[in-house]
């Protein structure tokens, strides 16, 4: 730690060597206006008496328990609430070019106006299941559908420890970080289940 301290002070005063060196040929234009005593600090002592207060292993494990703890439960999604009611309503992920697609060599593949069905081409073949993972009603339920669904849905958090859960059902959970994917959906209360049917997909908030 003293050797790191040392190292970083050479260099800041090898910094400081630059900004307070001058040309020995420069011209000298004089006083302009008064002049005042200034009584400061003087910065090199300043700086070293800063270093001696500061723990830099101590600074670096504190950073690294504020990420751990982030990551181990990030920012809840905001404004969704639990779900009191059964409702079912479909996302539509059709889209219609506003422009003319071409491909690599100038060809044109879709010309403007052409409307593409993003399902046609890429099924949803997993369901996703939002929940709040601090609620132990529905993360039962979202395990059960899981299981249910044999395997072939994921679990996404809106709220909670993805990392706890993983380990307490040995399954992959999910965390819908900044609310993306709530948002996509239109998703304001949960359990939520999004699965396709058709071309389009179908988002079940359910009431438990």
């Amino acid at each position: 730690m003293e050797r790191n301290r040392h190292n970083l002070f050479k260099i800041i005063l090898a910094t400081l060597g630059l900004f307070f060196s001058f040309d020995a040929t420069s011209k000298d234009f004089g006083v302009v206006g008064h002049t005042y005593m200034v009584k400061e600090q003087d910065i090199v002592e300043y700086i070293k008496a800063q270093l001696k207060e500061t723990d830099l292993a101590e600074l670096e494990e504190k950073t690294k328990e504020a990420v751990r703890k982030r990551v181990n439960r990030p920012l809840p999604v905001e404004n969704i609430t639990k779900a009191t009611e059964n409702k079912s309503y479909y996302f539509d992920p059709t889209h219609t070019l506003n422009e003319n697609i071409y491909d690599h060599e100038g060809r044109l593949i879709h010309p403007i106006g052409t409307t593409i069905h993003p399902l046609q081409k890429v099924p949803f073949r997993n369901a996703l299941i939002f929940i709040n993972g601090d609620d132990k009603e529905q993360v039962e339920f979202a395990v059960s559908a899981y299981k249910d669904r044999d395997s072939k849905a994921k679990i996404v958090l809106i709220n909670g420890s993805p990392i706890e859960l993983q380990k307490e059902h040995k399954i992959w959970i999910y965390f819908d970080q900044s609310g993306v994917l709530t948002k996509k959906f239109g998703i304001e209360h949960v359990p939520a289940v999004v699965s396709q049917e058709k071309l389009k997909l179908r988002i079940d908030e359910v009431k438990l």
